[in-house]
């Protein structure tokens, strides 16, 4: 019968489920980095409902299979291209004889891979966007070739022409069953997950909430079936030759199941009774535990050193017998023994030894003893040191003193432990080296902690912990969709976790007033999609907070809440002209501005109106840049008039600009003496003239003047001094170009989630020289601001709090737009900041960036990959890009 903990095998490794949740959470989180050996996806789009294929010899592992999952990785690591792209692109690039080589392989490929049957019309058919939690893993009891994968899904379905549509919201749990095979190929191991063919073993599950039926939930398990059969099957995962791992099984019952992973530490093959024997959990409450057979660590103990030691050990003892008596020396010698036995708690070491004499007159005597031996370790070093648990056990000849004997056994017992414990050291490096190995086949960044070790009456067993990295902050990504008619979330994710809901946020504008805004809320528990509000068009701001869950690298799930992320709106660039011109910028102000508040205060950002990278697209509206005589009692009572002749004046928007200075007041105040216009419904942008920027772009000799360009951005029309209003809305409405349909277009900056940062050469003001690349390994905030911009100085404040808090981490690099270089140091001062501060007043660093708004934050992770973008400063409601994580009640 074989050992009930390790089989016939040297050692087994035991895993908790829980443990195994956190492994699959790091290849979710490494979901975002190609380069892993490794991922879980957090994202897929693929099709459904196409007519099924013929694979190439009904097997992947064959070479047009084996060069098929090769063209698919290959499409997946650069941009989406077709079939015939990717063989005109290869085969243009490659020497002949390769050019040769792929033309047979594509040719072979396109052959086996033909329609078995066309698509039936009544069948879902088209494109599908999933986005996926990290998956958590379920264990059928005894099972050793099946695993039960759980994972929280949405789906967004575009059906093609002619083909049905599918219950919504595609929102829930799929439950799957997954075949493990393990297959040896030319280029090395893989392992193989199979979808289950047992209909009933792959379930789709409604959210709770969603409305849908179970005949929807029937519907949706079929089209998921066929999916995870046909269209999302994992590739075969490349395992290192010397993997350690090749069998599994289930042991145990209910929660308490876990997985067993037998493995040799010596060289002797599998056994032929493979996993079956394997019936027992001791993996207690930890994350793994390893467990080495009685017999392979008896064979670590060196029986006959042991033997030759005590035939070399020898004592003197006073000896009388009858009227004979002195000093008699003896040497011993093992009748019985040593043999060693496991017991809960210790291994004991028994034996008899005879204690002979030449003294012809002296008796022989014997020594028989138990001693119980323990494994102790140490966990700072992770080592393993054999050790006494107490004084030996000892029975002796009548004349041998007591202490004399034991002294001897403990003498003996000690030397052998020290000669076996490079042995029995090795043997508990080699088995976390074993767990490592396999582990980092999958996490390059696993570490494997022992934490206890005890001795069982089959074998030697050690309880650990499995760690990984930090997880990584929560990714959240607005975007538009392909139409322009709703945002998108579906980038966006929890590392390591799931999303349970959208708060999708606005601001509306119903009376046209820029400091009228009216924050509004949307919360989303079942879709990633959300249309554009009505109002979208005089949006300042689409914000997107999600809340959800995240399991840690030991299996716990907490919960996350991830700060909220803003993205102004795109104010669409008027002229093409070069970023170090001047300041040309509009705020974006904070929703519902008290009256009494001062108006710079309430700035959240100011964005660019002009492109430094030229651009031929049309703007959706003609833009009048008016500029007001402030000393006016009625400074917009014309322009006001004026607009209301308009005959289209829904294709204009108005800047007004204001003396520098002018929002030192408050809302109050300069919304009194402007007299902003309410009934023409026309977009109005109100900003200052920072630097005098507007008045040099445009040479303002006087005030009030009036200056129009056209949707194509050309400057078309002006007029300096006081008019009359029906000639200016003539004037207008001869030079206003057609335009579109407006729509909120969020802002973005040359740089996505997860692409490496653009590397530079800085100075900073103390005249030191770096360059980002010298960074990595550090996490860095990149900040791009201006001296005038007061939100720029109130986030400048923060990250100084943020940057004291952490002494020095994250780095803080911030960027000057302006001009102005004694700018930096009075900032310093004033602020009191201790980062670097950097002038980059032609702006080039952040036109790499691409950034128009001011401020802008980014977040740059260790590897040099963009994080976070953050716009404009946090308002009195808390939006920060940051994440809270809550532990479980």
């Amino acid at each position: 019968m074989g050992n009930p903990l390790t089989g016939d095998y040297d050692a087994a490794l035991q895993v908790a489920p829980r443990q195994i949740t956190g492994l699959l959470g790091t290849l979710h989180q490494y979901g975002a980095n190609r380069d892993n050996p490794m991922t879980m996806p957090h994202s897929e789009t693929g099709r459904i409902g196409d007519p099924p294929r013929r694979r190439p010899g009904g097997d992947v592992l064959t070479d047009v299979g084996v060069f098929a999952g090769w063209v698919g990785d290959y499409q997946r690591g650069g941009r989406n291209r077709g079939l015939a792209d990717i063989q005109q692109q290869l085969i243009s690039t490659t020497p002949p004889g390769a050019a040769r080589m792929l033309t047979d392989a594509f040719a072979a490929l396109r052959v086996s891979w033909i329609d078995v049957n066309p698509a039936p019309s009544s069948m879902a058919r088209g494109l599908v966007k999933v986005q996926l939690s990290s998956f958590k893993i379920a264990l059928p009891e005894s099972s050793s070739s099946e695993v039960n994968v759980i994972a929280a899904i949405r789906a967004r379905y575009y059906p093609d022409q002619g083909a049905p549509d599918l219950p919504q919201p595609v929102h829930g749990t799929v439950q799957a069953a997954f075949r493990v095979r393990k297959v040896n190929t030319a280029s090395g191991p893989k392992v193989l997950l199979l979808p289950s063919t047992d209909d009933s073993k792959i379930q789709f599950i409604a959210a709770p909430g969603s409305g849908l039926s179970a005949a929807d939930e029937n519907t949706l398990s079929v089209e998921v079936r066929k999916a995870l059969r046909e269209s999302f099957a994992p590739s075969p995962a490349a395992l290192p030759r010397d993997f350690p791992f090749t069998d599994f099984k289930v042991v145990g019952s209910g929660a308490s199941r876990v997985i067993v992973l037998p493995f040799q530490l010596s060289d002797a093959p599998a056994p032929a009774s493979g996993v079956q024997p394997l019936a027992q959990s001791f993996i207690g409450s930890s994350g793994f535990a390893v467990a080495i057979s009685g017999d392979y660590v008896k064979g670590l103990f060196d029986i006959e050193a042991i033997r030759a030691a005590v035939a070399r050990a020898s004592f003197t003892i006073w000896v009388s017998v009858g009227i004979y008596s002195g000093s008699v020396t003896y040497h011993l010698r093992f009748t019985a023994g040593p043999a060693l036995t496991f017991k809960p708690g210790g291994i004991e070491i028994s034996g008899t030894v005879v204690a002979e004499t030449s003294t012809w007159w002296a008796p022989n005597g014997f020594v028989s003893f138990k001693q119980m031996v323990g494994l102790a370790l140490d966990l700072p070093s992770q080592t393993v040191t054999p050790a006494r648990l107490n004084d030996p056990q000892v029975d002796e000849s009548w004349f041998i003193p007591h202490d004399v004997a034991v002294n001897t056994v403990k003498s003996q017992i000690n030397d052998a432990l020290i000669a076996n414990t490079p042995a029995v050291r090795r043997v508990f490096a080699d088995g976390k080296t074993a767990l490592m190995k396999g582990l980092r086949s999958f996490d390059p960044s696993a570490g494997v902690g022992y934490t206890d070790i005890g001795i069982t009456p089959d074998a030697v067993v050690v309880h650990g912990e499995i760690g990984s990295r930090p997880r990584r902050p929560a990714v959240i990504d607005v975007r538009e969709t392909e139409h322009g008619s709703a945002f998108t979330a579906f980038e966006s994710w929890i590392p390591a976790g799931g999303i349970d809901r959208f708060i999708w946020s606005w601001v509306e504008y119903p009376d046209y007033s820029p400091w009228g805004g009216v924050e509004k809320s949307f919360t989303d528990e079942h879709r990633f999609i959300f249309p554009k509000p009505a109002a979208a068009t005089q949006l300042g701001q689409i914000c997107l907070r999600i809340e959800g869950r995240r399991t840690l690298p030991n299996g716990q799930d907490i919960l996350t809440l991830a700060g909220t992320t803003c993205s102004v709106g795109q104010v669409e660039p008027v002229m093409n002209l070069p970023a170090w011109f001047g300041p040309l910028t509009v705020p974006v102000w904070q929703p519902k501005v008290d009256p009494t508040a001062i108006l710079r205060n309430t700035i959240a950002a100011h964005v660019s109106v002009h492109a430094d990278t030229p651009t031929k697209e049309p703007l959706a509206r003609n833009v009048l840049v008016y500029f007001v005589d402030w000393k006016s009692e009625k400074p917009l009572e014309r322009l006001n008039a004026a607009l209301g002749l308009v005959k289209n004046s829904s294709a204009l928007m108005v800047i007004i600009v204001l003396p520098e200075g002018t929002f030192d007041g408050s809302r109050r105040e300069v919304e009194a003496r402007l007299g902003l216009p309410r009934e023409t419904r026309v977009p109005v942008h109100v900003t200052e003239d920072n630097e005098d920027g507007w008045t040099r772009i445009f040479a303002v000799r006087k005030q009030p003047s009036a200056y129009l360009i056209n949707a194509r951005r050309e400057f078309v029309w002006k007029h300096e001094g006081e008019a009359d209003p029906a000639q200016w809305a003539e004037a207008l409405d001869r030079n206003l170009s057609r335009t579109s349909a407006p729509q909120f277009r969020p802002l973005k900056v040359n740089l996505s989630h997860g692409e490496l940062a653009p590397d530079a050469w800085l100075e900073a003001d103390d005249r030191e020289q770096f360059s980002l690349q010298r960074l990595r390994g550090r996490y860095v905030l990149l900040n791009f601001w201006q001296s005038w911009s007061a939100p720029c100085l109130a986030e400048l404040s923060r990250l100084q709090r943020l940057y004291g808090a952490g002494r020095g981490t994250p780095f803080v690099v911030a960027l000057h737009g302006g001009s102005n270089a004694d700018a930096l140091a009075a900032i310093r001062k004033r602020l009191g900041l201790s980062f670097v501060l950097v002038q980059d007043w032609q702006q080039r660093f952040a036109r790499r960036y691409g950034v128009r708004c001011w401020p802008t934050t980014i977040a740059i992770d260790p590897e040099g990959r963009a994080e976070h973008v953050h716009f404009g400063v946090t308002h009195e409601h808390g939006r920060a890009a940051g994440e809270t994580e809550v532990l479980p009640t």
